[in-house]
């Protein structure tokens, strides 16, 4: 899976599940928290995916990968992976074991609690329960497309990367 259907297909997940919200109140990361640019963790990944080729806020190499798998992997938020994880509709128990895997990080690095969470719930999880998603219609394309746009602009606007408002 490439990033652009990546984005997309994040896009049609729902953006306000419970469980990743009482991740974030654990590790008081996300919304609610300091000052997120986002409002919800599936904008936090449009923004990150639709600012991807550039250093961006994220300081990141202008030629990087560009399959969602070495994307998954370089992810360094627990509670955006965590939603994601959630969203896609794994079962319950993989869930519950993801989140005490970084509830017992918490006070740790943020790199021990996304690896925490990789432990549980690899890419392959991930990706075969995105792939049993219906495939998107051109209407539904365009409307991610504009939701990406959107988040990209706003990630770029909030942390004065961006010049240009419009």
């Amino acid at each position: 899976m490439q990033i652009n259907e990546f984005a997309r297909v994040i896009w049609t997940l729902n953006p306000d599940t419970p469980l990743h919200r009482e991740l974030e109140s654990l590790l008081q990361i996300g919304v609610g928290f300091g000052n997120p640019w986002y409002r919800s963790q599936r904008e936090h990944w449009l923004g990150w995916l639709g600012d991807y080729h550039t250093p961006g806020a994220y300081n990141r190499a202008k030629k990087g990968p560009t399959e969602a798998r070495a994307i998954y992997n370089r992810v360094n938020c627990a509670p955006m992976l965590f939603w994601l994880s959630e969203a896609a509709c794994l079962p319950n128990s993989q869930l519950e074991k993801a989140f005490s895997a970084i509830a017992e990080k918490a006070s740790g690095r943020v790199a021990s609690q996304c690896g925490a969470h990789r432990k549980i719930i690899p890419w392959t999880d991930i990706e075969a329960a995105l792939l049993k998603l219906p495939p998107l219609s051109a209407e539904q394309i365009a409307q991610a497309d504009h939701a990406i746009s959107s988040a990209r602009r706003r990630l770029r606007q909030k942390l004065g990367l961006d010049r240009n408002p419009n």
